[in-house]
Formats: C-alpha cells, sequence, structure tokens
C-alpha cells in the first residue's frame, strides 16, 4: 500500500495557514458576524490544504503552491481584520493598512488559477497573455488599495491612513482589468470544458461546476451582500468549494461523481424552487378562503400539498434533468423500463437481458452469469474482469462482469443500469434455475432408461447364450434317441416332448427379442428393413447406414413396431412409407400412411406408452391424424453429434 508522505515546505506552509487561521477566531469574535469569524478561516485553510496535497503530489504544478500561497494570505487577512479591530493593540492600525490591500493578493489570484488550471504547463499564447493580465491587475489593485482612498469605508477609522492623492485612478483600473480578466478566464474554462474529452474533460467539470454556482452566487452579492445573511452564507460556502474542487480535480480521485453531484444540485434546487411555489400559492388560495393567511388551516392544507407533490414531481425533475444532462443515463433507463413493462406483459424474454444491457451501456464485454443458491463467486482473474455481485434483497442473484479498465463513469452506468433491471434478473436466474432442475430431471429419466435397456440385453444374451441353447441341445439329445429306440410308443413319447420344447423354445426367442432385437447388433437400418419385410402391408423404407446410441436404436425400433402395428390394424392403409434421418444432433424418424386417420393419442395406452419412451430420453413424439388424410408419427431423440 503505497503512503503518503507531506513534503517539508507544503507542511511548513500549511501549519503557518492553520495556525494563523485558527489565531484569527478568537481575535475576530464578537467584532464580525460570527459566519464571517467561522467560515472565512475555514476558506483559508480549504485553500492551503488543497495546495498542500497538489505541491505534494504535483510538485511541478503552479496552482499547488499559488493555492497554497493564498491560502496562507487568507488566513493573515482574517487575522489582520480582527486584530486591526481592537484600536487599543500594538501596531493595530499598521496591521489593519496590512490586512486591506494584502486582501487584494488573493482576489487577483483567483483569474489566475482558473487560467492555469489543470496542470499549470503547456498553456497557448492567449492564456499566457491572460495570466499576465491577472497578475498586472492584481499589483494595480494592491497598489491602489495600498495607497488610495477607494478602500476608506473598510478601515475603522474610515479613511487610509497612508493614502495618497491620485490613485483612486491606479485602483479602478485594477478592478476593470481584473472583472474583464476573471470574465474572460470563465469564458475560457467554459470553451475549454465543451472541446474537451475524457480525463480533461470530467476535471473540468468539476470546476466549472463550482463556478457556475459562484455565478449565481456573485451577482446576489453585488446586490444583496450587506443586507441578506443567506447570500453573505452562499459567497462563503461557494468560495470554500472552489479550491476543494480543483484539488480534487487535479488529484483525479473519483471524476464522475462530480455527474451525481451535478444532478443532485439541478434536481433539488428545482425542486425546491417549485415546492415553495406550491405551497406559498396553495398557502395564499386557502388563507383567502379560509379568512387570512395566518390560518392554521392555510399552513396545514399548504404542508400537505407540498407533500403529496414531493415524490411525483421529484420524479418528474430527475427524469427532466437525466434526459438533459445525463442522456446516456436517461436513454439507458427507457430502454430498460421498456423492456421490463414487455417482460410483465410475456411479450419479452428474460434471456435477452445480457445483450440488452450490453447494447445500453456499450459494453461489449459485459458478462451476466446467474447463481443458484451455494454457488461461488467467481474470482478474477488478473487484467481481464472484474466481478461484482448482483444482489436483490441481500440475496446474491447473479455475477456481472465487465472488462478491467473500464472508465469509472461507465462503471456507474453498467451499475445503476444493472439495479433498474433487478426484476428481470430475478426472474431470469428463476428461469435459469428451472431448466437446469429439468435437464437434470430429463437426464436421471435417461440414465434410468439406459440402464434398463443395458439390463434387457443383458438378460437377452443370457437367454440366447445359456437357457436357449441348453434347450435346444436338449432337443438334439432327444431327437437322437427317438431315431435310436426302436419302441414306437416311446418315440412318439419323445416327438410330442420335442415339439413342447421347440415350441418353448420360440417363445425363449420372442421375449429376447422383445428386450433387444438381435437384427439391431447390424445396425437400425438392418433392423427396420427386417421388420417392414416382415409387415403384412408394403413398406417404403428410407433409411441410412448411421449408428446411433444403442439405447437410442432400440426406443427408435420399437416407435418403428408399434406405428406399424397400428397402422396394421386401425388405418385400413394400402402402403407405408418409413423414413429416417439425422438433424440437428437429433434422430429424426417417420412413419406416414395413407389411411383413414382419426388416431387419437390420448386415449389409447399405444402411442402414450411411445411418447413416454420418447420423453424419457429428452425427446418428443408428435402425431398428425386428420380424418380422410392418414397418420404421420414423428419421434425426434437426441443422439449426439
Amino acid at each position: 500500500m503505497t503512503r503518503f508522505r507531506m513534503r517539508r515546505w507544503p507542511a511548513t506552509l500549511l501549519a503557518l495557514a492553520v495556525l494563523v487561521a485558527v489565531a484569527s477566531g478568537p481575535v475576530s469574535v464578537g467584532r464580525e458576524p460570527l459566519f464571517d469569524t467561522i467560515l472565512y478561516p475555514l476558506n483559508a485553510v480549504a485553500l492551503a490544504l488543497a495546495g498542500a496535497f497538489i505541491a505534494a503530489y504535483q510538485r511541478a504544478n503552479p496552482l499547488g503552491w499559488i493555492l497554497l500561497g493564498m491560502g496562507a494570505e487568507a488566513a493573515w487577512v482574517e487575522l489582520a481584520e480582527g486584530y486591526g479591530e481592537h484600536s487599543g493593540w500594538p501596531a493595530a492600525d499598521v496591521i489593519e493598512w496590512l490586512g486591506n490591500w494584502t486582501n487584494m493578493l488573493g482576489i487577483g489570484c483567483t483569474a489566475i488559477v482558473l487560467t492555469l488550471f489543470p496542470t499549470g504547463h503547456g498553456i497557448g499564447r492567449g492564456r499566457r497573455a491572460l495570466v499576465w493580465a491577472g497578475v498586472v491587475s492584481t499589483a494595480l489593485m494592491a497598489a491602489g488599495a495600498a495607497l488610495g482612498h477607494d478602500n476608506d469605508p473598510m478601515y475603522r477609522s474610515g479613511r487610509n491612513p497612508h493614502a495618497i492623492a491620485g490613485f483612486s485612478s491606479v485602483y479602478l483600473a485594477g478592478q476593470l482589468l481584473f472583472s474583464a480578466t476573471l470574465v474572460t478566464a470563465i469564458v475560457v474554462l467554459v470553451v475549454r470544458y465543451r472541446r474537451s474529452t475524457g480525463i480533461e474533460r470530467q476535471q473540468l467539470k468539476w470546476v466549472t461546476y463550482v463556478v457556475g454556482l459562484l455565478a449565481i452566487a456573485g451577482p446576489l452579492a453585488i446586490f444583496l451582500y450587506h443586507d441578506s445573511i443567506a447570500v453573505q452564507l452562499a459567497i462563503a460556502v461557494v468560495v470554500t468549494a472552489l479550491p476543494a474542487a480543483i484539488c480534487v480535480a487535479i488529484l483525479r480521485y473519483r471524476l464522475y461523481d462530480i455527474d451525481v453531484i451535478v444532478n443532485r444540485t439541478v434536481v433539488y434546487g428545482l425542486l425546491t424552487v417549485l415546492l415553495a411555489a406550491a405551497y406559498l400559492g396553495t398557502a395564499y388560495v386557502i388563507g383567502a378562503l379560509a379568512g387570512g393567511r395566518g390560518s392554521p388551516w392555510a399552513t396545514a392544507g399548504a404542508t400537505l400539498a407540498g407533500a403529496v407533490a414531493f415524490r411525483p414531481l421529484r420524479s418528474r425533475i430527475q427524469r427532466a434533468v437525466d434526459r438533459r444532462f445525463r442522456p446516456a443515463r436517461y436513454q439507458a433507463f427507457a430502454r430498460i423500463d421498456a423492456f421490463l413493462a414487455d417482460l410483465r406483459a410475456g411479450t419479452a424474454d428474460p434471456e435477452a437481458l445480457e445483450d440488452l444491457l450490453r447494447a445500453v451501456t456499450g459494453q461489449e464485454a459485459l458478462r451476466l452469469r446467474y447463481l443458484e443458491p451455494g454457488d461461488p463467486a467467481p474470482a478474477r482473474e488478473p487484467g481481464s474482469q472484474v466481478h461484482r455481485i448482483v444482489e436483490r434483497a441481500g440475496t446474491p442473484l447473479a455475477v456481472l462482469s465487465y472488462a478491467a479498465g473500464t472508465p469509472d463513469d461507465a462503471v456507474r452506468l453498467v451499475v445503476e443500469v444493472v439495479e433498474r433491471a433487478g426484476l428481470a434478473v430475478e426472474i431470469g436466474r428463476l428461469r435459469v434455475a428451472l431448466r437446469r432442475q429439468l435437464a437434470e430431471v430429463e437426464a436421471s429419466r435417461a440414465r434410468i432408461v439406459a440402464a434398463g435397456y443395458e439390463e434387457r440385453r443383458r438378460l437377452e444374451r443370457d437367454l440366447h447364450d445359456g437357457a436357449q441353447q441348453r434347450l435346444v441341445s436338449i432337443g438334439l439329445a432327444l431327437r437322437n434317441l427317438q431315431f435310436a429306440t426302436a419302441d414306437q410308443a416311446a418315440r412318439q413319447s419323445l416327438d410330442a416332448v420335442v415339439a413342447e420344447l421347440s415350441t418353448a423354445i420360440a417363445e425363449l426367442r420372442d421375449l429376447a427379442q422383445g428386450m433387444r432385437p438381435a437384427q439391431l447388433d447390424d445396425g437400425l437400418d438392418t433392423a427396420l428393413r427386417d421388420l417392414a419385410a416382415r409387415t403384412p402391408l408394403p413398406v417404403t423404407v428410407r433409411v441410412g447406414p448411421d449408428r446411433y446410441p444403442d439405447d437410442v436404436e432400440a426406443t427408435a425400433y420399437f416407435v418403428v413396431c408399434e406405428a406399424l402395428t397400428n397402422a396394421v390394424k386401425h388405418s385400413g392403409a394400402q402402403g407405408i412409407e418409413l423414413t429416417t434421418g439425422r438433424r440437428d444432433g437429433r434422430l429424426l424418424l417417420t412413419v406416414r400412411d395413407n389411411g383413414t386417420g382419426g388416431a387419437e393419442p390420448d386415449r389409447g395406452s399405444g402411442l402414450r406408452g411411445l411418447a413416454d419412451r420418447v420423453a424419457a430420453h429428452g425427446g418428443r413424439l408428435l402425431v398428425e391424424s386428420r380424418s380422410g388424410a392418414g397418420t404421420t408419427i414423428t419421434a425426434e431423440l437426441p443422439c449426439g453429434s
């Protein structure tokens, strides 16, 4: 972890400014308004602190040293003003005079700081000329304040004791030049902001925001400063905010937060104005009806109207401000809200959320992986992806991944959009969990069926290689014994026994074939052609030589057996077509007859059993049987690639 170390000279000047600012409090208390005694020393500390941080981190940036000097100067001015109020103290008049004209140095440096911001280097000829204009105007104002009568009202005695005739024009020239320089610096700042991109734009946005507030409070101060405590407070707060904004912008700490600050300022500023107007209007109307604006009914009614209007009014203002100042966020939220509306109406698919998030945020590397209870969060791979857990009501729902190095403002937009789409994330997670469970059920059922087929095949081999062969051997032995004996009665008895034995062998053969036809050993095409040859109706066979898993071939064989049996018994068909093929990793099997049709799968057990058998393998069975149009049975069985 990097440790911050304040350098010696910035630390020394900062400590000096803080000590002087703190000392100005007891000296000034009771001699000026309390807010002046507190806020302006805080402004001095803020200037010095911002300058010290910038000078410590960026020694080559002159803004740090300028702000540090402005902070020390502002602290001195506050101490001198308070000290000068004590007429009996030593050198009170001299210190008052020094504080009065040195105040111009800090004021004049404002235009210079705005011109040099943010690096203090690499400025063009026009901005260099603006800096020199700021230096000249500051010198003229300081000289005019020190040796002229323009600041006489600022002295305790009402007169500058060191004034020299003719210096009033110097102070006036300095003020005019400073005003022109400051206005030009602000205009240049705004133009630079509009032309800038990336980090520089975010830096300029911080200072432009505070300067905008100053542009609002400044004109009010010109006319109302001595009459309104609220205006005096506003000026003190804005002036203190300027060095803080400069420090944050230069050190680039969480720059994207300025968008949130600007957004909240505009939203709540407009909201305050509109609610105040609604309150006053409601109070006036109710007061007129109830007999006076001082009526408690007027107060209660106006308060109730403000409370009712707050939430819808805030939502409308927020949308309007977002549309103007944060168009990317506004458009992203609008598309997410439309998607949620479609989702509630059943016309949108939750699985489309990930593509939508990538589209509205512009982050092609964005991924959304849903979590099931107990799933571990993925570890971040260095330099590739950043992972965030998406939660709703404290429950982890998904993992949001985006590319490392994504700008902070883009990250904030991604997070806000995903939070907005929380309902869709929750629905998508539930659907993924449901699909996984169904897949597990189907896989389990397929494993059970495969195990059943394997057990049947083992029994078929045992019957064929064991009991059936032994019975055949016994039959042959009995035949030999029959031919060897001369007793006619014995020969007839042996003949009857051999016949019964032949019947038993045939039954065993049929039983073994019902478990798994031996013809399948040579392939599905051979087994189906043999089955078609034994069918009493003409069957047109179109099958290929492809091999499939044993359980799939057995299921396909039994489907064809049942379909051919139904066609022979119930359809009245004159011919049957049998077709098989592979498509998209599935075995597609079709049995079509030209019979009377009208088959109803739900009313018989044969087709229903076939459907269950096919479904056990994750496939499906379709039956089309319109009256007079024949019957078509189609089975789709997954068989891999």
